[in-house]
């Protein structure tokens, strides 16, 4: 088996143990409950920006954005005092959060944007009614 023969030979499974994630049996819950247990899992889902704008290292600015109605997307925005026109709009989704919770709820269509001066992502927030510039692609 070469060098890899003690990761070859490993059996991951402990008596009782099943390795169905989804599935319980009737020695333990399925694996994927478990997991979902794990605080570094309900952290990475639970990020909610702190009242400086700050989620991580993401800031998020309000933006003006002249509309294109006959493409359908951004024409230019200004950011910090300066007009950034849209040579194209590389790709577009729509981010649904926390639909259940009022207070929590996140509902944008973004857009990532080619400038003369870079890569930017640019969200609508349609329950706020505003745009806004969240993230610069590197």
């Amino acid at each position: 088996m070469g060098r890899n023969r003690a990761i070859k030979a490993f059996d991951p499974r402990t008596s009782g143990q099943s390795l169905d994630l989804f599935t319980a049996t009737d020695t333990r819950a399925p694996v994927i409950v478990e997991l979902l247990k794990s605080p570094w899992i309900v952290r990475a889902s639970e990020l909610v920006p702190a009242v400086s704008g700050l989620a991580g290292k993401r800031r998020e600015y309000e933006i003006e954005v002249v509309w294109d109605p006959s493409r359908g997307a951004p024409r230019s925005f200004t950011a910090e005092g300066r007009r950034h026109a849209v040579d194209a709009v590389v790709q577009s989704w729509a981010v649904e959060r926390a639909w259940w919770d009022p207070r929590r709820r996140l509902s944008r269509r973004c857009y990532r944007v080619l400038t003369r001066g870079g890569l930017y992502d640019l969200a609508y927030d349609r329950i706020a009614d505003r745009w806004l510039l969240v993230g610069i692609v590197d």
